[in-house]
């Protein structure tokens, strides 16, 4: 009986330290405002052994909670996927951007992403040509941003790594591209019918001009759902920064104007014009934020997501 305990004892560690051995933490440098910055994320590696897929999964504004990030973490290891986990927040000190977006700033949060694929390209136990990237509001910006192949470009994301499958969830499409160049990876945009945190109108008419110039791209609007229809408490924030009626739209000749107040906020090289970001905000944006779970947009989905994993990562 005592050896029968003992050995159960060993099982038990060789259990525990299996189980600790499906996380692992990796590193890379980001920006925060013209400063380096060293970025962490959590892989979640799944069961299965040799080689294997990949999927980043990148926070809101918000923050990481287990309930969201976590529980999808959880969902695409048990796919057999390596769910890699970003977290751009606690490096920079900041735990929300809800009332302050600018306190991470949209390029610097974007520029995780790509950073996070370099490093996974570098991974002999990744899939370098089956990475795929999904987020949520704010991270579901950069999950479409990185369709663009001008930021991989200046990320310094090698030729020959680009994400394969790209999953936003509710984004923010405040900044619109003109005729940009494109990956050409598949785009799944999943927004909510009744988000009036970022808006329905701006992605379906950026998804448009994107598939107009050339971009594989497909639009899922759940009936009834709000921001942050994939799970959670509702939540009202009064303070919250509302950019839903601000659209960034870049000109043919390159300057981007704001499209409620007709600002130009940037010139013709991208460079921006000083004053004219305050004065546009002041005119387009509000204050006030609100969401909250749908269960039937839940469950749909995670059925949708998986789909695309399916067909892009594991077929």
């Amino acid at each position: 009986m005592h050896r029968a305990a003992a050995a159960a004892l060993v099982l038990l560690v060789m259990a525990g330290t299996a189980s600790a051995q499906q996380r692992e933490r990796i590193s890379f440098e980001g920006r925060q405002k013209g400063n380096p910055v060293t970025v962490t994320a959590e892989i979640y590696w799944p069961s299965r052994t040799g080689v294997v897929p990949a999927m980043v999964i990148h926070h809101g504004s918000g923050g990481i909670s287990d309930v969201r990030e976590g529980r999808w973490a959880r969902e695409m290891s048990a796919l057999g996927l390596a769910a890699i986990v970003i977290d751009s927040f606690k490096p920079r000190g900041v735990t929300s951007t809800v009332e302050d977006q600018s306190s991470v700033t949209g390029l610097d949060f974007n520029l995780d992403a790509l950073k996070a694929l370099i490093a996974l390209g570098n991974n002999p136990r990744i899939d370098r040509s089956k990475i795929g990237i999904m987020g949520f509001s704010k991270g579901g910006t950069s999950t479409l941003n990185a369709a663009l192949e001008r930021p991989n470009t200046l990320a310094g994301v090698p030729a020959g790594l680009r994400y394969a499958l790209h999953v936003p969830f509710y984004p923010s499409c405040a900044t619109q591209y003109y005729r940009p160049r494109m990956t050409g990876a598949p785009i799944y945009m999943l927004l909510g019918a009744n988000d009036t945190y970022v808006g329905t109108e701006p992605c379906t008419t950026y998804a448009d001009a994107l598939r107009a110039a050339g971009a594989t791209i497909e639009v899922k609007i759940y009936p009834g759902a709000m921001h942050g229809f994939d799970g959670g408490r509702a939540y009202s924030v009064p303070r919250g920064e509302n950019f839903s009626k601000c659209i960034y739209q870049q000109q043919p000749d390159g300057t981007f104007v704001e499209r409620m107040s007709g600002v130009a906020v940037t010139d013709k090289d991208g460079r921006a014009i000083p004053g004219a970001g305050a004065k546009a905000a002041s005119v387009c944006m509000t204050l006030g934020v609100s969401g909250g779970g749908n269960d039937a947009a839940a469950a749909q989905s995670l059925a949708d997501l998986k789909g695309y994993v399916q067909r892009h990562l594991l077929n």
